[in-house]
């Protein structure tokens, strides 16, 4: 695991590892929902940089995953979405917050990239002893 992720899993109180992503649908569903909140953040705020570029990930995340497609090794180590929220939001409330919650999520999940079982199962030293393995 890369210091980003151990950074954003450490936000991560209550949630396992993937929080609310247990299996690959999951994934698709939360990152769905995180696309769409941040385009109603960007209509309201178009100018605002830091949403742009989550936005640009996030897109960025779904085209690598579409139709089935699983994303090079690369592609996972680029995503930083939850690195950014720890960063530029840790006091976040409402709609935002949402947000930030599922953004840590989806940097774990993307970066690991587990089987459905293990998604379903992994605890937070399950994520960790896979990094001492590496």
């Amino acid at each position: 695991m890369s210091r980003r992720s151990r950074q954003a899993t450490e936000v991560m109180a209550t949630a396992g590892v993937y929080g609310e992503i247990n299996s690959l649908a999951d994934c698709h569903r939360v990152l769905s929902e995180a696309l769409d909140i941040t385009q109603r953040i960007l209509a309201k705020r178009p100018n605002y940089a830091v949403m742009q570029r989550i936005h640009t990930e996030l897109d960025a995340m779904k085209k690598w995953t579409e139709k089935g497609r699983e994303p090079s090794k690369s592609e996972r180590e680029r995503v930083d979405v939850g690195l950014i929220a720890a960063r530029e939001f840790e006091n976040a409330k409402g709609e935002l917050a949402v947000l930030v919650d599922k953004l840590y999520c989806l940097n774990n999940y993307f970066e690991a990239w587990p089987t459905d079982e293990k998604a379903a199962t992994a605890t937070d030293e399950d994520f960790f002893e896979d990094e001492e393995d590496e």
